[in-house]
């Protein structure tokens, strides 16, 4: 009999998981879309284990979860959404009707302190006159004043033809420091040679 009431408590105690089977159960919703929903926050204090994770096709979405510092709760980083924010973005000027081939000072107005901005490529539509000299486009993004600057120009080489209009097109690759880990600057001495190392690796 003393072992007999053992057996009841546990039977009541576990009969409403051992009744629930592999029906989906919901906490704060009465339809649960999956074996267990929660509706609303939730606190893990000992880690959760994620079984198997299917692999993306071309047709996914990508979806990220990012944790908010302030409040520790986790947010969605949505990149298919147009209007939301994004891991980094890709951005093409066209700067129509330069002095020639020369982009000197082109304010995109973007924080340097919120954003870092890359020049991926650029090229410029008109003929030029090298006047025998070998020349490539030089392009770069740089700061000034606080915000992101854009210059552009063919060295040793201006316009063939003086009345024609020409037009940059500079390819940006933009995205948030927040969102990114700034590992600052390196130098490598080469002591007058053209073979170096660094001695660690950034990443490892």
């Amino acid at each position: 009999m003393f072992y007999g009431k053992y057996y009841l408590l546990f039977f009541i105690s576990c009969s409403p998981f051992c009744l629930l089977g592999q029906k989906a159960v919901g906490i704060g919703t009465s339809n649960p879309r999956v074996t267990l929903e929660v509706a609303g926050d939730a606190i893990t204090r000992d880690g959760i284990e994620i079984g198997v994770i299917d692999d993306m096709v071309d047709a996914d979405t990508s979806t990220f979860l990012v944790q908010e510092d302030a409040s520790n709760k986790l947010k969605t980083l949505d990149v298919s959404n147009p209007t939301g924010t994004a891991l980094g973005y890709i951005q093409e000027y066209i700067i129509e009707n330069p002095n020639e081939d020369w982009v000197l000072n082109l304010d995109t107005n973007i924080s340097a302190t919120e954003f870092v901005v890359n020049t991926i490529s650029a090229y410029y539509n008109r003929e030029l006159d090298i006047d025998g000299y070998a020349t490539v486009p030089n392009f770069s993004a740089y700061i000034q004043d606080g915000t992101w600057r854009l210059t552009a120009d063919f060295p040793s080489a201006n316009n063939l033809y003086d009345n024609e209009i020409g037009t940059w097109t500079i390819t940006t690759l933009i995205y948030s420091r927040d969102l990114s880990k700034q590992l600052g600057t390196i130098t490598i001495p080469m002591n007058n040679g053209s073979e170096g190392s660094h001695a660690n690796p950034i990443i490892d």
